[in-house]
């Protein structure tokens, strides 16, 4: 072979193998395209599949607002006064008023037998008249030098004692009849017309039911929020509703339970109702900032307290405790939160503080109970 066939050889070797390399490198590089592809497709397929992982979470931006804060108590009613009217003087039962009877102040409700008073206070008036003039001749005899200052003290003694005996037997003709010291019902008969009934013997049980009075016991905690003539609803067994206003306050703790005792009066004149009854009693004292929620949003911590779940920045759960201010058969409005906060009001699946989840809103047509 000659030289320059060898040459030229050499140089097609050169060529094909040049060629062959950008070859190689080109697909090298095709391979790790499409193999960093398929990287970081993965990479964004985990990033979806973590993110849909996320619980969903029903979240709704709440704003506090000023509402009157409720102390909310269970109490029982009581009538404005329950008498015991008792016999003042000996007697047969001659008239009874009967148990139920409405009375009015001044009116007779019990009558005992006169029996002789009347002769026994003729008596009284005669000896109170005779002693009277025994005396007064006396005192003129002792002007005179006629009689003993002794004897004339003698007979002012007698003149004491006939006018003290015919006070007790003017006293026991007035209380032979027992008349009603307030308006109100008679609630019980202890005694039957025709019995004899003796001074001090209990004869009947009248109530007085206007106004009546709700007693609730306030806590410790709580007193220094209530004060006199507040306005308080009285809210009855079967729905009634009566409104009152708070007319004293304890001065000092019950020692055995360490509450105070707290009066609301309650006017009762038109649709009267019974004393006796168990109520529930609703002041409103002070202005406070709440929110609004439903009471399907309370839930119970492991320490026990009262709270809700909120929604933090980097859309984490949060146990937020609070305080009930006030609440109605719709809803509660609960301190203690920001005057902002994003409330969780649903979920598909229990929640923990912490948690990381999805917020969304609150769908339009959400119905309470209803999960994501």
């Amino acid at each position: 072979m000659t030289s320059s066939s060898c040459g030229s050889l050499h140089k097609q070797q050169g060529r094909i193998s040049s060629s062959t390399a950008v070859f190689i490198a080109i697909v090298t590089l095709v391979f790790l395209w499409i193999a960093s592809g398929f990287i970081f497709r993965g990479d964004t397929e985990k990033t979806n599949a973590t993110k849909s992982n996320l619980p969903s979470v029903a979240v709704r931006n709440s704003q506090a607002q000023l509402v009157a804060r409720e102390l909310t108590l269970n109490g029982e009613i009581r009538p404005n006064q329950q008498l015991n009217i008792r016999a003042r003087t000996d007697g047969m039962l001659e008239m009874i008023a009967d148990s139920g009877a409405e009375v009015s102040q001044g009116d007779v409700i019990a009558k005992l037998s006169i029996d002789d008073r009347e002769v026994q206070r003729t008596q009284a008036e005669a000896q109170v008249k005779k002693a009277q003039s025994d005396f007064n001749a006396t005192k003129k005899l002792i002007e005179q030098n006629l009689s003993s200052q002794s004897q004339l003290q003698a007979l002012e003694a007698q003149l004491e004692a006939a006018r003290a005996q015919l006070r007790r037997t003017t006293f026991d003709i007035e209380n032979t009849e027992l008349t009603a010291p307030v308006s109100g019902v008679i609630n019980q008969r202890f005694i039957e017309q025709g019995a004899y009934v003796s001074a001090g013997n209990q004869v009947l049980e009248l109530i007085d039911n206007d106004p009546l009075i709700a007693i609730i016991n306030v806590q410790q905690s709580q007193i220094h929020r209530l004060k006199l003539n507040m306005p308080a609803t009285v809210k009855l067994i079967g729905g009634t509703d009566r409104q009152g206003q708070v007319s004293f306050i304890a001065p000092i703790a019950d020692p055995q339970t360490r509450t105070f005792r707290v009066e609301i009066t309650i006017p009762n004149q038109n649709d009267p109702i019974p004393s006796g009854m168990s109520a529930e009693v609703v002041i409103e004292t002070n202005n406070v900032k709440a929110h609004k929620i439903s009471a399907a949003q309370i839930k119970i911590d492991a320490a026990g307290r009262m709270g809700v779940l909120t929604i933090n920045d980097n859309n984490e759960t949060r146990f937020s405790p609070v305080t009930v201010e006030r609440a109605d058969v719709n809803a509660l409005w609960v301190s203690g939160l920001d005057d902002e906060t994003r409330l969780v009001i649903i979920s598909h699946s229990s929640l923990t503080a912490g948690q990381k989840v999805t917020p969304k809103p609150v769908p339009a047509d959400y119905d309470k109970g209803e999960e994501l």
